[in-house]
């Protein structure tokens, strides 16, 4: 397979309360902690909230020490506002992102999910299939849902 310029190496989500997301994104589907640091931050290359604001900035990492990270960043002081409320609740509109997971276990991560104050669970888990080049089809069970902050989340695993 050969090399393209470009690595996408972590998607960073702008949080107003931290420890919902850490209890999702670490304690229940298991990744684990890269980073977690409080930072000024100048707001030059990141334009959000106000210049030299004191923000946590956790970066959390699944099976790869380079890619697929999750970065998750709250403004300490001063705090981001409140986002804007979705139109049509559990429904995702352009300029959104779909994140897909993979974990090794949808049920038992979905039942932990439905514990969380804040998250919305849009699918409970399901078969879907996908067609091949070669005609044969490939499963997913999958469950979606929309964090605290409201990131919506494919959670899928291989069937």
């Amino acid at each position: 397979m050969s090399k393209v310029p470009t690595d996408f190496r972590r998607v960073t989500m702008l949080v107003n309360e931290i420890d919902t997301p850490l209890k999702i994104y670490r304690d229940i589907l298991g990744m684990s902690v890269y980073y977690d640091q409080e930072i000024v931050v100048s707001g030059v290359g990141l334009p959000a909230g106000e210049p030299d604001s004191k923000t946590r900035l956790v970066i959390l990492q699944c099976n790869d020490p380079y890619i697929g990270m999750l970065g998750i960043l709250q403004y300490l002081d001063p705090p981001l506002p409140e986002p804007v409320p979705r139109p049509q609740p559990n429904r995702v509109r352009t300029g959104e992102v779909v994140f897909v997971m993979h974990n090794e276990d949808v049920p038992a991560a979905y039942e932990k999910l439905r514990d969380i104050d804040g998250v919305e669970i849009v699918s409970e888990p399901h078969l879907s299939e996908y067609p091949k080049d070669d005609g044969s089809v490939f499963r997913v069970l999958g469950c979606s849902f929309f964090d605290p902050n409201g990131y919506f989340i494919e959670l899928n695993q291989f069937a």
